[in-house]
């Protein structure tokens, strides 16, 4: 998993959505890349700030 794909499915992650392995996938890549896991934290925020808390169920 690069940072283009982990980018591009990090709404899906958060919500549930992807299968369990493509959804470690992304955690290995979180774990290793601090870019990504500041977008992952920018999303969370945007998705708990226009949903209401508790709508993004992942954080790395």
């Amino acid at each position: 998993m690069d940072c283009r794909d982990t980018v591009h499915l990090i709404c899906w992650y958060l919500e549930g959505k992807l299968s369990p392995s493509v959804e470690r996938e992304i955690e290995r890549h979180l774990n290793q890349c601090r870019d990504c896991r500041l977008v992952l934290e920018a999303a969370t925020k945007t998705l708990d700030q226009h949903f209401g808390t508790g709508r993004a169920a992942h954080t790395a």
